[in-house]
């Protein structure tokens, strides 16, 4: 029986499919002249992911259904969804250790660390809640924690969040500017460190580049307002680049399981969304230097690693994302343009009713 590359979200598993140069019709999606694969040769790379699973008749859901809600746009695609073939799908897969996961197959399931009866122990980020961690590093112990992190753990859970960049690739930052000349090339970068104040990753006296994705990312994260002008620097790659890509939706779940990473990850990814939850926060003007700590000795952390930075959504505009650089001499400033702000669009929620 054939699945094919439209069953399926993974980037790594539709590789595998079209390595297989063969096309033909697909059994499950019902895609015509496509590149496909026996489904049932897909068995290692399921394995991993159904094992995280276990049998909850109270508060679980069939296996298909509970993939598609754990794993939202990262297993199957919606058309492969619209056919309801998923379950069959899996079976084909399975088939010859159907023995071994029929009772699986047949009941409602669950993620098996959500079945421990002590679910806010196991799930805690290596064995420590953001807030007492954060709590311990503002106001008991700065570097040696009591409650100490497992660094260790830490640093394998960074590592499957490792995102490159090559050469040549462009980023942006801007400065909102006085009048229409804007600033020059050389006063387009970092502060120097001697003017560095505390940021969100940056430790104060230790300057950092922050950089978007984009021109409309940056223009929002200078919070540019009606009118203002905005000088806008093109930053330009000297050289490879590794970063911690701190956005969980970017990882491919059929790659984790076939490192026996994928329960890691679902345990404690919670922790790496409120690290880029933190970084992603905005500056505002009554900011405590001491909120900042949590983030910097986490970015200090993944500085110690060898990467070259960190990577997070932006939480001004939703489309795009920052990057904290930890080495600023690896961009070069390339072109600058100034922007003439012409219009706001802006979005608001009433606190309180009367």
């Amino acid at each position: 029986m054939n699945c094919c590359t439209n069953c399926f979200e993974s980037s790594y598993i539709n590789a595998i499919i079209l390595g297989n140069k063969i096309t033909d019709n697909c059994d499950y999606c019902l895609s015509e002249n496509v590149s496909v694969y026996e489904a049932s040769e897909l068995n290692p790379f399921f394995l991993g992911i159904i094992d995280l699973y276990e049998v909850d008749t109270v508060n679980g859901k069939p296996l298909e259904s509970q993939i598609i809600t754990d794993f939202h746009k990262k297993v199957f695609t919606q058309k492969l969804i619209d056919t309801n073939n998923i379950k069959q799908l899996i079976a084909e897969i399975i088939k010859d250790d159907i023995a071994n996961y029929q009772n699986v197959l047949d009941n409602p399931v669950r993620l098996r660390f959500h079945n421990t009866g002590a679910e806010e122990d196991v799930t805690q980020p290596l064995f420590l809640s953001w807030d007492k961690f954060s709590e311990e590093i503002k106001t008991v112990n700065r570097f040696h924690f009591v409650n100490a992190l497992d660094l260790q753990k830490l640093k394998s859970l960074f590592k499957h969040f490792q995102k490159d960049y090559k050469k040549g690739k462009k980023f942006y930052r801007a400065r909102i500017s006085n009048n229409p000349q804007g600033y020059p090339f050389e006063q387009m970068g970092n502060p120097p460190n001697e003017l560095a104040k505390s940021g969100r990753a940056n430790p104060n006296g230790i300057s950092y580049l922050y950089i978007a994705n984009d021109i409309t990312t940056t223009l929002y994260e200078a919070r540019a307002s009606l009118f203002d002008y905005v000088s806008v620097g093109t930053f330009k790659l000297e050289e490879d680049i590794r970063v911690v890509n701190l956005s969980r939706s970017t990882y491919d779940v059929f790659r984790l399981a076939e490192l026996e990473s994928l329960e890691e990850v679902m345990l404690h990814g919670s922790f790496i969304d409120k690290l880029e939850e933190e970084l992603s926060k905005p500056r505002r003007k009554n900011d405590s230097e001491l909120d900042y700590l949590p983030t910097q000795y986490l970015s200090e952390l993944i500085k110690s690693m060898g990467f070259d930075g960190i990577e997070f959504r932006s939480s001004l505009y939703s489309q795009g994302y920052n990057v904290a650089i930890f080495y600023p001499e690896k961009f070069k400033c390339i072109e600058t343009n100034v922007y003439d702000i012409e219009n706001i669009n802006l979005e608001y929620t009433q606190l309180n009713t009367k």
